[in-house]
């Protein structure tokens, strides 16, 4: 069931339309809640799952690493099933408040139920309402995923974890993509074992798999728009252009900041643009683009700025009047790098990596949590140290589109970053979920090293990729207890 090595474009149209099933089925049997298990839903959510990993391994193809990277993804699901299983809504999310609860209209709980009762956007100006500024696509999904949920089941009304089946199958949607990113990788098969595996089993994407936020869904849109884009360049298909520029327009649309993924984008076409014989039709076709993407990408911002003069730059900053701890405006900028304190949390290399493992939580006060955290920080740590050594080796020994791609990307999404981190000078703002695309070239990167650095490294490529990917479905199977 596999093409030319690949897997083709119906095959990864079918295995999403299965993780939809499968976050139907889900929602169906559990309520998205432990809460309502019994007996006999286990029994049916086990069966269930069993027939989705009997799929997934019979159109994995029968090459031995891809048997393998299917079993990857079937641990993969699991554990991001069982994190919504075990997470509610209003438990370990960003930004979401309360459900069911008004609080001036400030969070995504009541942008949801908002558009939910309301049917209409809130005409007020953004700034007084925080959350209110992000883009809507995420919401007006919330809303209507829910009103339908609540039309089927009266009953269920009021249960709000209900939405994670929608935020579940984007970070299953997301897995999907990152497969078939992996699997373009110009890497030996037990390379792209070990790239996958850091993405795959990445805590950042299981967390968002229960996060009722907008971050998941403009993650899936950015990681989309990335991979089509790298297909577009090497076929030359221009509907896969235009797929790219709704999926950066349609990313933009649920959080503006998934527009950086238009930076490496640009670099691709203009290179194109450079080598085309056909400037002229080139140009009109990017302008097309630019047409599909801009308005999907930026009315929400038009419209905020014609109303109420709202800078298309603007970002809702917290009440540092009753949370004078998350101000840092007075640290100096050395510090900011260098001063590696771990009874301070101003350090933006530090706290991004503490982020991308725990996502803000704390596990420290558990013993089993705390020691096991402990161990995946530092193979995440040595994660990373491993991938900037790739991205030496990758561009000493093995130089290519890909690479200076994906390069283009970490160069566009750490320098947006840092200068978020000053701009706004909060504890908050030092978060991996704002540079999560980053992963792609960290697991592209790794796969370098794992083929092209020296004997060594490849034995610690190895080594760190299956410990990191071990000790994060451990820990995210554990989390319940706490």
């Amino acid at each position: 069931m596999v093409k030319d090595g690949r897997f083709n474009t119906k095959i990864i149209l079918i295995n999403i339309a299965a993780y939809a099933v499968w976050a139907l089925f889900v929602l169906f049997v559990s309520g998205c809640d432990m809460q309502y298990l019994n007996p006999v839903k286990i029994v049916l959510l086990v069966l269930g799952f069993a027939g989705l990993s009997f799929f997934l391994i019979r159109n994995a193809g029968s090459e031995k690493h891809r048997a393998v990277m299917a079993v990857i993804t079937i641990l993969a699901v699991a554990v991001r099933t069982f994190y919504v299983l075990y997470t509610g809504a209003q438990q370990r999310q960003h930004d979401v408040g309360e459900f069911d609860t008004y609080l001036e209209n400030n969070y995504h709980a009541e942008y949801i139920e908002y558009l939910l009762t309301e049917h209409k956007l809130l005409a007020e100006d953004i700034r007084d309402h925080w959350q209110f500024y992000h883009p809507p696509l995420h919401h007006i999904l919330c809303a209507l995923f829910f009103g339908a949920y609540r039309a089927v089941l009266p009953s269920m009304a009021h249960n709000w974890d209900a939405l994670q089946a929608l935020s579940l199958l984007w970070s299953l949607i997301t897995l999907e993509i990152l497969r078939k990113f992996t699997d373009a990788f110009p890497l030996s098969p037990k390379a792209q074992i070990a790239a996958y595996l850091t993405v795959a089993l990445h805590p950042q994407l299981i967390v968002f798999s229960g996060a009722v936020n907008n971050d998941p869904l403009a993650v899936m849109f950015a990681v989309a728009a990335l991979y089509l884009a790298w297909e577009w360049y090497k076929k030359k298909h221009t509907l896969t252009m235009y797929l790219t520029a709704l999926f950066i327009g349609l990313g933009m649309m649920a959080k503006l900041s998934a527009g950086l993924v238009a930076v490496p984008v640009a670099y691709l076409m203009l290179k194109h643009l450079i080598k085309s014989e056909a400037k002229i039709r080139t140009v009109f076709q990017y302008a097309l683009f630019i047409v599909i993407c801009a308005p999907l990408g930026l009315w929400y911002q038009v419209r905020s700025y014609i109303l109420w003069r709202v800078p298309f730059t603007y970002v809702a900053v917290p009440d540092t009047d009753l949370n004078p701890g998350l101000l840092i405006s007075d640290i100096p900028f050395w510090k900011r790098f260098l001063d590696f304190d771990g009874s301070k949390n101003y350090n933006i290399i530090s706290e991004t990596l503490n982020e991308a493992v725990f996502d803000g939580d704390y596990y420290r006060d558990h013993q089993v949590l705390g020691l096991i955290g402990y161990f995946l920080l530092a193979s995440f740590v040595l994660l990373t140290v491993i991938s900037l050594a790739g991205m030496i080796v990758a561009w000493l020994r093995k130089r290519s589109d890909l690479n200076t791609y994906l390069t283009v990307l970490v160069a566009a999404e750490l320098l947006s970053y840092v200068i978020f981190c000053f701009r706004y000078p909060y504890t908050c703002t030092m978060s991996f979920r704002y540079i999560v695309p980053v992963m792609i070239a960290g697991s592209l990167w790794c796969g370098v090293a794992y083929d092209k650095g020296p004997h060594l490294l490849t034995i610690f490529t190895k080594a760190i990729c299956y410990v990191f990917a071990g000790l994060s479905l451990v820990f995210y199977l554990l989390v319940w207890i706490k």
